[in-house]
């Protein structure tokens, strides 16, 4: 099982060896510099003390020494303030710190040429304790100049030694620019492939995940509630894909027991109102075929009922929601026929349907209250002749149906409450024209939003009620295709 990080945890890790690339070089460059700068500077030091001392063996201390063999200064005297003890001090000071075999060798033959000078001194001291002639100590201080010659040339081969150590360092330094300049070189290449690694860690992990997140907001705003996104292994964005992906499905399981709900509701809705149908159209009806029976006309008789019969014999179609075209035009062809031998000249109507679209299937009696509605809120409240005229005809992939009466029709105030209550879709509450409203909400139910139901009207000129539908054929079983 793959664990999961955290964002902050995914940063400091993709950046950790970024930092440590970016650190290590710095750290490595300040210790080789700081290296070569101390002993670049000791070998300067050093360079000044052998000068100095050469500069007091040069003067000062012949000088000295040729003082006291002139018995300018007694010999305690000399001992006393005698410079060379104290540059023998330094050049056993500058042994002893001396970082190379080359220097420390050089320093000790130093020290050997000044011992040899100081036995010599030593032998100028006793010579004029003893009252010896100044000839014999002028052939000594001949010994003394060679010993202090000795000691400046073995002191400038030091500063040779230095200067060289000094040059030397100069060429480590270049080196070592050269060195890190290559590592440097592999640094900045490793920092770009770092780099790109990086990008490719936080846009797999980071950035996928929030597209993936957006186009399922994007999504779901657009009604696809079956989106969903994988889980990323970043504990936050995990979290909140598991969190989008609940509410996707809570939505979805929610929308659809709606549905069911809508669905049943619209059922009994239908049920309802073909329950308000059915007892005063029987009765109508049954004292129509009466009254033609008491005339004689068995042949309106006969024509009657059968109209009757496949009326609710299509009403009730087996309990199915959706028949064919046909049998719908059929439907409200047999409810104008009962109507108009029951109204005689006051009612006409026209329905034209093409054949080619009678295989299209609608939603039962999505056609026969609106037909309804047209005859008994239009043409029966106007003394002249009534006209119902249904057309049917297809526009790309909808199918469109026009009932048009030539009625009272309503006045504009009426008009815009009838359009305001429509546009309420499935939240209408049905006050007046319970079959309009009926048949709307059941357009939304079953067809979704493409399904359309226009009302006109114009008052005293009539009313046309428009309704587009999306296309839709039987199977083999009876469903939607």
């Amino acid at each position: 099982m793959t664990t999961k990080k955290t964002i902050r945890e995914l940063i400091f890790q993709s950046t950790k060896w970024m930092r440590l690339l970016a650190i290590i070089p710095l750290v490595v460059s300040i210790i080789i510099y700081t290296n070569h700068l101390f002993t670049y500077q000791r070998a300067v030091n050093n360079i000044h003390r052998a000068n100095e001392i050469s500069t007091a063996f040069r003067t000062q201390v012949i000088e000295d020494v040729w003082g006291l063999v002139y018995g300018q200064v007694t010999p305690a005297v000399f001992s006393q303030e005698n410079i060379i003890t104290d540059l023998r001090e330094d050049i056993t000071d500058m042994a002893d710190k001396a970082q190379s075999q080359a220097e420390h060798a050089t320093l000790m033959l130093t020290l050997e040429a000044v011992d040899s000078m100081e036995t010599y001194v030593e032998t100028i001291k006793e010579n004029i304790v003893m009252n010896q002639p100044v000839a014999k100590n002028e052939n000594v201080m001949l010994q003394v100049e060679s010993s202090n010659l000795l000691v400046l040339d073995i002191l400038q081969e030091f500063i040779e030694v230095e200067i060289n150590f000094a040059s030397s360092t100069g060429s480590e330094v270049m080196n070592s620019v050269i060195v890190l300049s290559i590592i440097e070189g592999f640094v900045l290449l490793a920092t770009f492939i770092l780099s790109k690694r990086i990008k490719h860690s936080l846009t797999k992990n980071v950035e996928m995940p929030l597209n993936e997140l957006m186009e399922m907001s994007d999504q779901i705003s657009k009604g696809n509630l079956n989106y969903r996104v994988s889980i990323p292994p970043i504990t936050e964005l995990a979290a909140l894909s598991n969190q989008m992906n609940g509410m996707a499905e809570n939505l979805n399981v929610l929308l659809e027991e709606n549905a069911k709900k809508q669905y049943h509701l619209a059922q009994s809705e239908m049920r309802v109102l073909q329950a308000q149908i059915t007892p005063h159209f029987i009765y109508n009806s049954l004292d129509a075929i009466l009254a033609l029976a008491e005339q004689g006309d068995m042949a309106a008789v006969q024509k009657m009922t059968y109209s009757l019969s496949d009326f609710f014999r299509i009403s009730l179609s087996k309990g199915r929601d959706w028949i064919t075209l046909e049998k719908e035009i059929k439907h409200i062809s047999d409810y104008l026929l009962i109507l108009k031998m029951r109204y005689g000249d006051m009612l006409t109507y026209d329905i034209s349907v093409s054949e080619e679209l009678h295989s299209y299937t609608i939603l039962k009696m999505l056609l026969q209250p609106v037909v309804e509605n047209a005859v008994y809120h239009g043409t029966k409240a106007v003394r002249r002749v009534g006209l119902i005229t249904v057309t049917a005809y297809q526009e790309d992939d909808m199918l469109c149906f026009s009932i048009a009466d030539n009625g009272k029709g309503v006045p504009p105030e009426k008009l815009a409450e009838i359009r305001a209550e429509l546009n309420k879709g499935v939240e209408t509450d049905f006050r007046e024209g319970y079959g309009l409203y009926n048949v709307n909400k059941r357009l939304l139910l079953y067809y979704g939003e493409k399904a359309r139901l226009t009302f006109d009207s114009q008052l005293n000129h009539g009313t046309t009620v428009t309704i587009r539908v999306p296309l839709h054929e039987l199977d083999q079983e009876g469903g939607i295709n």
